[in-house]
């Protein structure tokens, strides 16, 4: 992530940021076809407050036009990453016993 007082280069234009103090990434769609019921994109986040300038990533689903969003710090984005690891290992165990 960005040091403190210095802007993110990942930070968009549209952000917002100067008014917010909350830099924002792109989202990115994790959707593989498109056609998904629920859409799932995820973004950077950080903002200038305290000392420590708290930071994540900000998980957006929606099944609709309005959007609900996450912020998740980076601890818990960390974690994420092994806990659906685990979870599509597994799916993919299942899947391969049932065909």
């Amino acid at each position: 992530m960005a040091i403190r007082g210095v802007h993110p280069t990942w930070c968009v234009p549209e952000s917002g940021c100067a008014a917010s103090a909350l830099h924002l990434s792109r989202l990115r769609s994790a959707a593989p076809r498109g056609d998904e019921v629920i859409q799932v994109r995820a973004a950077l986040w950080q903002m200038d407050v305290g000392r420590l300038s708290p930071a994540g990533v900000l998980l957006e689903l929606s099944a609709g036009d309005d959007p609900e969003r996450w912020p998740i710090d980076l601890a818990q984005a960390r974690a994420l990453v092994h806990v659906l690891r685990d979870l599509l290992r597994v799916a993919d165990d299942a899947a391969r016993r049932v065909a």
